[in-house]
């Protein structure tokens, strides 16, 4: 086993970038070679190379985990400048208009028979094959919408035939959501139970469905109005979480804090998939930057969605609440909140050690274990962090599994209940360092503690969206979603799924300008490097973006452009290939 770990680490380590459209030709050298597909162990090896690009974990030296805690731009973190959301042209390239890894994994479900292994293994290989086809395509359409579908290698040849499948048109979205749907299918029927450590399995093909599939369908739903293929989708996320929590397999861990701060996840009961990192193998720097490096800091917004500790909204509990001191912002809240934002406030000018400042106030710490700080290890500095990645957990399944539940209930396909409920969030809150009380439904309505409740903070912000706005559960399971998984990279692609790009926009969340509120006279021995909402008062709000704010999200920042340069591509050869509408 120890030479597993070390041959998969290995391999993620120098796992070629893949970058190139499908389109660029790659020597098949390393793999088309008589002698590969001799044993399992080989197919195996094969596989290993996809493993970076789906279950990227905190990724590799200094840049990659940065991406994890700031994807793109959400409500979850203030900036001091509000960048336009990119593109704002179209433009020549684009490394996430690729095909190479889909021609990787076509190569495999179509050489997979060479195998010398009984049928049940050689589906299996097949399966994982499919996988991972599955995955890269959830993500071309999301990113793209209509994208080619090629289920054969593309033959590079003048033949008429192979030019017209290698340079044909886009297909509809849905045909391809039909396809990706399929590909999963396969894997969840044929990929094995259990296939050793770090090995993919039907449970985490099956989490992976609920994560893609839950994804797609709500963007159908809200962004294209396909109610068909969404409810296509939706089902079968819902279903593909049934099969993960039906499996006996998995559980909510004890403690959320060490999901993100252990060195070894093995045997961890919450979690599906993991990255593992080893000291001079392979390492990153998440930890890093929760510890000793300066940060952008999290939005009031954020802040502020943690719950109190009896499970009701901070402003149902108190709707003039303004938290004068961090033990005021702090105290009496959602476990959660301390656990990813230091219970104190770490502003530039002041005295912040052992940890670094951040520019509002709220400081990260979910990725580190603050109690060892004093007594930083080797490992804790630069690019050299090696606590592990958890890559799906068994949380996030649930989250999945509740929203699909409650998302068919409101098309009328499915009966949301209680039941629903206390299978999915109620046991994520029931956690033994969480402990909130359970979420209720009481006439359609949120309800804790026997008290119904709407936040207010649910019209304020969706009014402004131009949209229906969400209902009162809903606003409550995106919720908890929100802060389960906060600084997980979930949620830029949540707001576009949900056609809620708007929550980025100051004129509907003007809470994404603001960071912790202070007293100035509280640092009398320091001088705080900030700005006040009102810059003559003596205390208030931290206005974090004090330089450029960002337009109205339009119609376009749904969806990407094609590259220019694949159109031009296209053209020379005598073909056409499509360009989305927004972009036109």
């Amino acid at each position: 086993m120890k030479k597993l770990y070390q041959y998969l680490l290995i391999s993620l380590l120098f796992l070629p970038a893949a970058g190139c459209s499908f389109l660029d030709v790659e020597p098949f050298d390393d793999f088309t070679d008589e002698e590969f597909w001799t044993s399992e162990d080989q197919a195996r090896s094969y596989m290993y190379g996809f493993y970076p690009s789906v279950f990227a974990g905190y990724g590799t030296t200094y840049s990659s985990a940065l991406s994890i805690i700031k994807p793109g731009t959400n409500d979850d973190v203030c900036e001091q400048d509000q960048l336009d959301l990119q593109p704002t042209v179209v433009p020549v390239t684009s490394s996430s208009w690729t095909f190479s890894n889909i021609r990787k994994a076509n190569y495999v479900i179509h050489n997979v028979d060479r195998l010398p292994l009984d049928t049940a293994a050689i589906n299996h290989w097949r399966g994982i094959g499919r996988f991972f086809r599955a995955c890269y395509y959830s993500g071309l359409v999301f990113t793209f919408g209509d994208v080619p579908w090629f289920d054969t290698l593309c033959v590079v040849s003048d033949n008429k035939a192979d030019m017209d499948y290698m340079y044909k048109d886009r297909d509809p979205r849905t045909y391809v959501d039909a396809r990706i749907i399929e590909d999963f299918d396969y894997a969840m029927q044929n990929v094995r139970a259990s296939d050793g450590q770090l090995q993919i399995n039907k449970y985490v093909v099956a989490g992976m469905a609920s994560r893609y599939l839950l994804r797609e369908g709500t963007y159908l739903k809200y962004v294209k109005g396909e109610t068909e293929m969404a409810e296509q989708c939706l089902t079968k996320a819902k279903e593909a979480a049934e099969l993960v929590m039906s499996s006996g397999k998995y559980s909510i861990a004890a403690s959320y804090k060490s999901l993100f701060t252990s060195d070894d996840l093995a045997g961890n009961t919450e979690v599906l998939m993991y990255r593992h990192y080893v000291d001079g193998v392979l390492a990153h720097n998440m930890l890093t930057i929760n510890f000793t490096e300066s940060q952008e800091g999290c939005s009031k917004s954020l802040a502020e969605a943690f719950v109190c500790s009896d499970g009701q909204p901070v402003y149902v509990k108190n709707a003039m609440w303004v938290p004068r001191t961090y033990n005021d912002f702090f105290t009496d809240r959602d476990p959660r909140l301390s656990m990813c934002i230091r219970p104190k406030y770490y502003i530039k000018g002041c005295d912040c050690k052992p940890f670094a400042y951040t520019y509002t106030g709220y400081s990260w710490c979910k990725y580190m274990d603050d109690t060892r700080a004093s007594k930083p290890e080797a490992t804790w500095t630069g690019a050299k962090n090696i606590t592990d990645a958890p890559c799906l957990r068994y949380a996030e399944v649930l989250l999945n599994y509740a929203e699909a539940a409650y998302e068919l209930s409101l098309m009328g396909k499915y009966s949301f209940s209680q039941t629903d409920l206390d299978k999915s969030i109620n046991l994520i809150r029931a956690r033994a360092d969480v402990g909130l009380p359970a979420l209720k439904i009481s006439g359609g309505l949120p309800m804790v503690n026997n008290v119904t409740f709407d936040d207010p903070m649910r019209l304020t912000i969706e009014n402004y969206t131009g949209e229906t706005p969400v209902d009162e559960l809903l606003w409550e399971i995106r919720r908890e979603r929100r802060v389960e998984l906060c600084m997980e990279g979930f949620r830029v692609n949540d707001l576009k799924r949900w056609k809620r790009l708007d929550y980025v926009w100051n004129d509907c969340n003007p809470d994404i300008r603001y960071g912790a509120y202070i007293v100035l006279g509280n640092y009398t021995d320091r001088d705080p490097e900030i700005v006040l909402e009102d810059p003559n008062a003596t205390e208030g709000y931290i206005l974090r973006n004090t330089a450029g704010q960002r337009q109205r999200p339009q119609a376009r920042d749904y969806i990407a452009p094609i590259p220019s340069g694949q159109i031009t591509l296209y053209e020379s050869k005598g073909y056409h290939l499509s360009q989305n509408p927004e972009w036109e």
